[in-house]
């Protein structure tokens, strides 16, 4: 998740700026993650020899509400990344598994047909535009869903029959 440890590193509300007001610093700072990263995986990856299915890939791309970024930012920052990331794990025969939170709906054309994930995890289908049988009905075909139970609402505050219904649906 370089984005993450940009924001880490910079603070939320500066790395934020930072993509508007200072594209350059955002570059060195993510350019120099991806590095590093890209180089741990592929040394991972080769020491596996072959035992390891999924790569994990991420960037929590959607807020409650809402995406955390323009679909014009994620192509500028991320997307490069993540694909060649992607591209690195295929090469090893992997499967890309990854992980977004959120309202997300906006980045899944560019993660199926640019990435090329295999695996979306978590469904948070009480977010717009994340509903399951949208999801389903517009990229079932292309992808796995991964972790459909709500963890925000049903789990901690739903009864057990509230859990067991939702597991079956």
């Amino acid at each position: 998740e370089p984005f993450l440890l940009y924001c880490y590193m910079r603070g939320m509300e500066q790395a934020y700026e930072d993509l508007i007001v200072d594209p350059p610093i955002v570059d060195c700072i993510l350019g120099h993650l991806f590095d590093f990263f890209y180089e741990q995986n592929r040394r991972i990856w080769e020491a596996g020899g072959g035992k390891i299915d999924f790569a994990y890939l991420a960037e929590d791309l959607g807020g409650q509400h809402g995406p955390l970024f323009s679909l014009e930012m994620y192509r500028r920052f991320l997307l490069p990344g993540q694909r060649k990331m992607a591209d690195l794990a295929r090469s090893f025969n992997l499967r890309i598994f990854y992980h977004t939170d959120g309202a997300a709906r906006v980045f899944l054309p560019d993660l199926i047909d640019v990435v090329g994930i295999d695996i979306l995890n978590p469904l948070q289908w009480r977010c717009p535009g994340m509903e399951l049988a949208g999801l389903v009905r517009d990229f079932g075909r292309h992808i796995a869903f991964h972790g459909g139970i709500d963890n925000q609402q049903t789990l901690p505050f739903g009864t057990v029959q509230d859990v067991r219904r939702e597991v079956r649906e």
